[in-house]
């Protein structure tokens, strides 16, 4: 059995911070004069994306409002809205109504002519209140079908707003207490640490790392860790636009205050001895859902997550908003969940649904369906009841790291344009998903993380510099971006860790690891490696995932070169997705060639797990096994040997 874990709740976080520094951190005022401190440039338009959300707005029912919320820095002003409409082909005229506070902001009416190739829209911000450093807008939108038919709109393009940006004038404002030192839109924090070396400093940087992270949700935030010179108490760097610096050092009076650098910008200083600067990290990481970033303007993941992991989780506790949808045909309602969400790796998941929708006159019927990413688990036919509560098992190979359950109500029958009445469907909160804790985790290799990391890790670094550090930081940063839980990395000795009963992230970047750890490495196939470009005895990284007898380890190694381990590392860098697409359990960075992953001891998704074949070898090597004969075959018959590389 794996060791339970519970998430440390903000409040306790917060207890057990007090109790051992014995006061508060520190709110220092610089004064009105670090306010006046700009930063270089214009701020202009800011996309949609950057603000945490995605570039398109879409209106998927008629009239429904869309709530979008606008996060205005301090010094700003939001004047503008900008984007391009489009419209479903099928239809002659429509308009699009914003308002806010209940208050008319502005309509924009439109044809098929106007809108064919897209109608630049701009919707005015000027004069709308700013509450919590944000300004809240509904928008809704209408179409008219064409000749006024009647027909399921719900197989026909979505009226969007789309390349969505946010117009800003003024300057930046520079926070002056530490209650306003995080803005709400964040382009980059720098940690700097005061010795690279020190167990506790690590600690406090990597927790720092994944709390900002896990903060700022969706925002393309960049978060990394440098060391200050020696001799040197604070960075002389000028912060960019939305950028800010912390510091975090060893001294015996624990606190967080926010000082100036030799430069005039405000640092925020974090620092305590070996036993107090980790609390004032969790006390600064547990009052981020208060005021330290404006919650309202902040897109943060933790709006969406359960407190503590749980067998079984209502709808109401997930937070997941409206659960209601209306229509003529196809009424659905979605609700997305992650395993992540839930707090650890699940299996033998059962989603109670309980719910109702307006019951069918005579001259109409309906079915109704339950699916999990498209595949069909439950339907029945809809009754005069117009109630339902049905129970439907996930089969465990169908769980993935982010999963999204539809309940679907079709409606066929006698219908009259402009006269018959939309049915709704509508869940009940109280719905409740229930799981077990699941060891090994549901899927294995990459696609467990971070799943199977929440919510401490152990990281050992093998040489327990900087530059391991570096590397700690940049993988927790990679699985933090995948979690609505935030990561709480603990580093140890790396003998420590490496036995540890605990999920562990390993840092052994010139490969070495104890022999004792035994990994996917260690057992893969030669001549499937052969077949991906990695010949014997040549220079590799690797980041391999494997499940020991009670816990997950995630290891980044190397034959050698921990060059060839970072490798990896600026790979997964250089595409936002590409950590979350990664596959099985094996990543391998031939030196000088592209990265690619493979699964040894994990299967594909979708398909029997590889400790269910007894062959001595996963399915996975049996397939490229078969596939290198194939390949062998060709080329003794043609002369030519056809090495085919994956692209990612």
């Amino acid at each position: 059995m794996r060791v339970r874990r519970t998430v440390v709740v903000a409040s306790a976080a917060l207890m057990v911070a007090v109790s051992l520094i014995g006061f508060p951190a520190q709110a220092q005022d610089l004064g009105d004069s670090s306010g006046e401190t700009t930063t270089t440039g214009e701020v202009g338009a800011i996309s949609f994306t950057e603000l945490g959300r995605g570039a398109d707005v879409a209106f998927p029912a008629q009239d429904t409002p869309v709530i979008v919320t606008i996060p205005v820095p301090d010094g700003l002003t939001a004047t503008t809205v900008i984007g391009t409409l489009t419209a479903p082909t099928d239809f002659s005229r429509g308009w699009l109504e914003v308002s806010a506070d209940g208050r008319f902001v502005s309509r924009t009416d439109f044809d098929a002519g106007t809108v064919g190739q897209g109608l630049p829209v701009s919707i005015p911000l000027n004069g709308l209140a700013v509450a919590d450093r944000a300004i809240t807008l509904s928008m809704a939108a209408h179409v008219v079908p064409l000749d006024d038919r009647c027909y399921d709109r719900s197989h026909y393009q979505s009226l969007s707003l789309r390349d969505t940006s946010v117009v800003f004038d003024g300057i930046e404002q520079q926070p002056t207490t530490v209650a306003t030192f995080f803005p709400p839109i964040l382009r980059k924090a720098t940690i700097f640490v005061a010795d690279g070396s020190s167990p506790a400093q690590q600690s406090a940087a990597l927790q720092l790392s994944t709390a900002i992270v896990n903060q700022y949700g969706s925002q393309p935030e960049t978060v990394v860790v440098e060391q200050l010179p020696p001799g040197q108490v604070l960075p002389d760097v000028a912060p960019n636009l939305f950028e800010r610096a912390i510091v975090v050092g060893t001294d015996n009076n624990a606190g967080i205050e926010l000082v100036s650098a030799p430069n005039g910008f405000p640092v925020l200083k974090i620092v305590g001895d070996n036993k107090t600067l980790i609390p004032q990290v969790s006390l600064l990481a547990a009052n981020f859902d208060g005021y330290w970033a404006a919650s309202k303007a902040v897109v943060s993941p933790d709006s969406a997550v359960a407190e503590i992991s749980q067998d079984a989780i209502t709808l109401e506790k997930l937070r997941l908003g409206t659960l209601t949808a209306s229509g003529l045909n196809h009424i659905e309602v979605d609700v997305p969940f992650s395993q992540s969400q839930l707090g650890r790796s699940l299996k033998n998941v059962s989603i109670r649904l309980i719910g109702t929708y307006v019951p069918l006159p005579n001259s109409r019927s309906g079915e109704l369906s339950v699916s999990l990413d498209g595949k069909r688990l439950e339907s029945s036919a809809a009754n005069s009841s117009g109630s339902f509560d049905v129970t439907v098992e996930v089969p465990n190979e169908l769980l993935t790291r982010n999963m999204s359950v539809a309940v679907a109500l079709d409606v066929t029958g006698d219908f009259q344009c402009g006269t018959s009445s939309p049915s709704t469907l509508t869940l009940d909160p109280s719905s409740t998903i229930t799981s077990s804790d699941a060891f090994p985790p549901v899927p294995g290799g990459f696609q467990s993380l971070p799943q199977s990391m929440l919510p401490t890790v152990d990281v050992g670094l093998s040489r327990g510099d900087f530059a391991d550090l570096v590397r700690a930081q940049r993988l927790v940063v990679q699985m933090q971006r995948l979690s609505y839980m935030p990561l709480q990395p603990r580093v140890l000795s790396f003998g420590d860790a490496a036995t540890s009963p605990l999920p562990t992230l390993l840092i052994a970047a010139d490969g070495a690891l104890p022999t004792s750890v035994k990994l996917p490495m260690d057992t893969v196939d030669q001549g499937l490696l052969r077949l991906r470009g990695l010949e014997f005895g040549s220079a590799y990284g690797a980041l391999q995932v494997m499940s020991n007898s009670h816990s997950e380890v995630v290891a980044l190694t190397s034959n050698g070169n921990p060059a060839d381990a970072d490798a990896i590392l600026n790979w997964l860098d250089g595409d936002k997705n590409r950590f979350a697409r990664l596959t099985g359990d094996l990543v391998v960075a031939p030196a000088g060639a592209e990265p690619f992953d493979i699964g040894v001891n994990v299967a594909p998704l979708g398909t029997v797990a590889a400790s269910d074949v007894d062959t001595g070898l996963s399915l996975v090597t049996v397939g490229w096994i078969g596939l290198g004969t194939v390949v062998l075959m060709v080329a003794a018959v043609g002369g030519l040997l056809l090495v085919r590389r994956r692209t990612k």
